[in-house]
């Protein structure tokens, strides 16, 4: 009969691990990264079941201890009684010798009796337990090679959750078709407006219409695993999948910041660095934007967040801002050049879904050779629909900062 705290255990640390799978099965439908909360909880998920592993493990270890020592336990009882009834049997010439040992001792004490963990096995019988039976010795060690032991799985790292901050900045607005397009309007807003007496002739708003066709692209890679693989190894499924979704966020990312490419500097002369970039805000404000992010190479800002440090000689703060904007370290923005932008309205993200994964035996000859093949795609396109909406800014390495050059001379 199994310990009932040992199920108790067993059932506690399968309702966490649904929780958890439950969790990542989430992050998958949805096509994101686990939340910090959800982090957080995972975090305290595996703690509880490391801590459980080792208390199921111990419990086994116990009770199958337990179930050998009854055995033996009971073993040497019997034999006792066997030995007394040969005494008997021979007329009472030989005395017969009470062999009681601890073992017996112990498991016929009320403490025992009243464990509740100790079983109700039937004693097991051994004919010539522990008597004179002699055996051949075992020829050759014992290898692990003879006892056919199935190789252990781990899994490698699972390398840096794939973030991708520009698509989270920019506007995204999802279609029904294969093709969109949108329009701008040149001047923005309209220009023309004029007093005008009672009975003239109101002039005409200067305000032209231009329409931007656009057809969406296709993203997408596939990778093959085998019938067997997936057979031995379910989760190579959730591993391969997750992998390609966080591949194709990666590409996205960077057609998304390839559509930078038409963003201008606000105007010739224009200052670099921290005073580029109060430039480039007064530019915006000017067109009637309302600036909300600084979009900068990663090395970039770690320039300028010393240059800051220095001029201010107020230290090293966390999250940095410039000028009240919040900065958006992306990796796939080249080194030199940060933009300023109203991101809600520069840049927008054309998409028709999510990503969608497949899977699938019928490729080329893949059923005969036991292999299937997973496919993730998404069809998306970008553009840079109001390009006065952002302006570029040079970042350039300074010898001195500014506020130590002062104080030197």
């Amino acid at each position: 009969m199994p310990n009932a705290f040992l199920v108790k255990k067993i059932d506690e640390r399968a309702s966490i691990t649904d929780v958890v799978d439950s969790i990542y099965d989430k992050c998958a439908t949805e096509n994101r990264e686990p939340t910090d909360d959800e982090r957080s909880r995972l975090t305290e998920y595996g703690v509880k079941i490391k801590a459980l592993d080792v208390t199921i493990s111990e419990m086994r270890a116990a009770d199958e201890a337990n179930g050998r020592f009854l055995s033996t336990a009971a073993a040497v009882e019997d034999r006792a009684e066997r030995a007394e009834q040969r005494a008997t049997a021979k007329g009472g010439k030989e005395k017969a010798v009470e062999v009681r040992s601890a073992g017996a001792a112990f498991i016929e004490s009320d403490q025992f009796k009243a464990y509740r963990g100790r079983g109700t096995m039937e004693p097991v019988e051994f004919d010539d337990f522990l008597g004179l039976e002699q055996r051949a010795a075992i020829v050759g060690p014992i290898t692990t090679a003879l006892l056919d032991l199935p190789p252990v799985r781990v899994d490698g790292p699972a390398g840096p959750f794939q973030q991708t901050p520009f698509l989270s900045l920019i506007n995204r607005e999802q279609v029904s078709g294969g093709a969109v397009s949108y329009i701008t309007w040149d001047p923005n807003p309209a220009t023309g407006a004029a007093v005008v007496a009672e009975t003239d002739t109101k002039p005409e708003a200067a305000l032209v219409p231009t329409e931007h066709p656009l057809t969406l692209q296709t993203y997408a890679f596939w990778k093959a695993i085998t019938r067997q693989a997936l057979e031995d190894y379910p989760r190579i499924r959730s591993i391969v999948e997750n992998s390609l979704r966080r591949g194709l966020a990666q590409t996205l990312e960077a057609a998304a910041v390839a559509t930078l490419a038409g963003v201008a500097a606000p105007g010739a002369g224009s200052p670099t660095n921290v005073a580029g970039i109060r430039a480039a805000i007064a530019s915006l404000q000017s067109a009637g934007f309302t600036p909300n992010a600084v979009v900068i190479n990663p090395a970039d800002a770690a320039l300028l967040d010393v240059e800051v440090m220095g001029g201010t000689l107020l230290g090293p703060s966390s999250p940095p801002t410039y000028w009240g904007l919040r900065v958006v370290p992306v990796a796939g923005v080249a080194s030199g050049t940060a933009y300023v932008g109203d991101w809600s309205q520069a840049v927008t993200w054309f998409d028709r879904a999510s990503a969608s994964v497949y899977m699938s035996d019928s490729h080329a000859d893949y059923f005969i050779r036991n292999l299937f093949v997973i496919l993730a795609e998404q069809r998306s396109v970008f553009a840079l629909t109001q390009a006065n909406a952002a302006a570029a800014v040079t970042v350039a390495a300074e010898v001195t900062p500014p506020a130590v050059a002062a104080a030197k001379a």
